[in-house]
């Protein structure tokens, strides 16, 4: 798989990626040659390669989406996953690249049929082909939420964290997207079982299954502290700054206070 916008080096993505930097940047190059030279109107269109098919597809604002497959994939599979990943890289079109980077470490969208990209493809054999099997399918989100959790009562203490969280995920999802926000959030959650009762919904946001009754504990206040660490370091990875941009704009002072700052350290 490989994602070019025309203006990033192209990002490629695979179990065998075997292109060096040099021939990416040319495949990349051909591909946006033969794109330009397509109708405006034309969204998606296949070619075979070798043993391969390849679908190139146009997600707009000059991103483009090249998959190859092999003829053993299941279509059914790769049409919800297709439909996933192009709903997900254009909830933030401008950091589509940087996105598709962090999605390739934090989920696996289709199959391991999935293949990297071969050498430069000739121009289009015939008139674009229709997405495999996408029709009949109804796309589900990448993600499940548990059903209807069951809403608390929170203490003072749940509710400031709760409310605090959420404000950084939303600030993240400005640059990264729900989806990813929330990948990133379980990817990088402490093993601390503690933690599990805060529960991601479908919005990006948390909501608290546990009793959210007795006050915090300095041990509990750092394992949150630690799991925002985890998170703005893993969303890091790929947007320069990015716990700065996100806290700085998301988060009150009080705010940075309950989920930056070290707890201090117990009384002896």
């Amino acid at each position: 798989m490989a994602l070019i916008d025309g203006r990033n080096r192209p990002f490629f993505f695979g179990p065998d990626i075997s292109l060096n930097t040099q021939q990416q940047d040319a495949l990349a190059q051909g591909i946006q040659q033969v794109v330009d030279t397509t109708p405006a109107h034309f969204e998606t269109f296949s070619f075979r390669f070798a043993n391969q098919l390849a679908h190139i597809y146009k997600l707009g604002q000059g991103l483009i989406l090249l998959v190859l497959i092999t003829d053993n994939i299941s279509l059914a599979e790769y049409g919800t996953a297709i439909s996933q990943l192009k709903a997900t890289l254009m909830e933030a079109p401008h950091n589509a690249v940087s996105t598709f980077r962090l999605l390739a470490g934090c989920v696996t969208l289709g199959s391991s049929a999935l293949t990297p990209a071969a050498p430069s493809p000739a121009a289009p054999e015939s008139a674009p082909a229709p997405e495999p099997a996408q029709a009949p399918v109804t796309p589900v989100p990448a993600i499940s939420s548990p059903a209807a959790p069951i809403q608390v009562k929170l203490s003072a203490d749940y509710q400031a964290v709760v409310v605090a969280l959420n404000h950084l995920s939303d600030g993240a999802a400005q640059y990264l997207g729900k989806t990813i926000v929330i990948n990133t959030w379980r990817q990088s959650r402490p093993a601390h079982p503690w933690l599990e009762q805060f529960e991601l919904q479908q919005d990006g946001h948390f909501a608290v299954t546990g009793s959210g009754q007795p006050p915090l504990t300095l041990e509990q206040r750092q394992w949150i502290k630690d799991w925002v660490s985890a998170f703005l370091k893993r969303g890091g990875r790929t947007i320069r700054n990015f716990q700065t941009l996100v806290s700085g704009q998301a988060l009150t002072p009080e705010e940075q206070r309950l989920l930056l700052e070290p707890s201090p350290p117990p009384t002896p």
